[in-house]
């Protein structure tokens, strides 16, 4: 008993001896606890180790920079601002290769076909530029249906006394995203001393939206002709949720014609997957003779065509 309470004593004795010595030598001052806090600390070892895990980070600077792409690069740049995601040119490329050449393996190995599986991984080689555009387009059309209650919370702002820029922070506040994250990088902008124009048109770049170019036009309209900004906003609400209206109706109306484009387009994949489950060699015809490739490929570029004639039919310009 009393060797037990020997024993016990000293491990007690030992760590609190021990927790003193550590709080003396790993004392963190309070003050320093407040880099944590600013808004420009980065915490290196964290950077570091994020860095080394990142793959397509450490691939992306592989990618030449060639001068005759520089438009692309642009564009697509532009592109990536537009859907926001989290990307650079480099790394775009570098997963649309990894897609590529896995999908392509992948392929290969279940087929044992080099022409089929080279034939279905280049087809897969767009799949990030596609989804990259359902993103800008399902982005654009939720910041157009946020743009009445902006407008409505930057004239309401206006008549209770605020001035532009503290109705642009209000907006940015209390509207979600993409239009609050859109109206605080304007609010910024103008901060950091780019004229109200310069922000703008920077704005309607990164959101090509024709309710937006409605609403910046009257408002530089109005900074150089003057008048009350808060009656304008209340015409141009009435028009943007009009023009939505429409938009909505023309949507209900052109649903058949998709859906029947959809189908159509699908039918020869699901034809093709189909026969090649029942009847193997007979489309396999189409991938290991010439007058197949031939066929397939002229099949490819008609379905394009027509893929392209029915969204063109459908789509109306408001």
């Amino acid at each position: 008993m009393v060797l037990i309470i020997i024993i016990g004593t000293f491990f007690t004795s030992f760590l609190f001896v021990l927790s003193i010595l550590l709080m003396i030598f790993n004392k963190n001052k309070p003050v320093n606890k407040l880099k944590y806090f600013d808004e420009g600390y980065i915490d290196y070892r964290y950077e570091e180790k994020k860095e080394r895990k990142s793959i397509i980070k450490s691939l992306s600077k592989l990618v030449p920079n060639l001068k005759f792409d520089t438009k692309i690069r642009e564009y697509v740049e532009l592109e990536i601002i537009r859907a926001d995601l989290p990307l650079t040119y480099n790394e775009l490329i570098v997963i649309e290769f990894l897609i590529l050449f896995t999908v392509g393996i992948l392929i290969f190995l279940f087929t044992k076909n080099i022409i089929v599986a080279l034939s279905l991984s280049l087809s897969t080689f767009s799949f990030p530029s596609i989804f990259m555009l359902k993103r800008k387009i399902d982005r654009i059309k939720k910041f157009d249906s946020q743009l009445s209650e902006a407008i409505v919370v930057i004239s309401n702002s206006l008549k209770a006394g605020y001035s532009f820029l503290q109705a642009i922070s209000v907006v940015g506040e209390q509207i979600g995203d993409p239009l609050g994250k859109e109206f605080k990088r304007l609010l910024k902008e103008m901060s950091l001393g780019l004229s109200e124009q310069e922000a703008f048109y920077n704005l309607q770049r990164r959101v090509p939206s024709q309710d937006l170019n409605l609403l910046v036009n009257a408002i530089l309209i109005q900074k150089d002709i003057g008048g009350n900004l808060a009656e304008i906003l209340d015409n141009i609400t009435d028009t943007i949720r009009e023009r939505q209206k429409l938009k909505n109706e023309l949507k209900t109306l052109t649903a058949q014609g998709k859906l029947t484009g959809i189908i159509i387009s699908m039918l020869p994949l699901f034809l093709g997957a189909v026969i090649y489950v029942f009847n193997r060699e007979y489309i396999m015809l189409l991938f290991t003779t010439k007058i197949g490739v031939g066929m397939l490929t002229l099949s490819i570029f008609s379905e394009i065509i027509g893929v392209f004639l029915i969204m063109k039919i459908i789509s109306v310009d408001l």
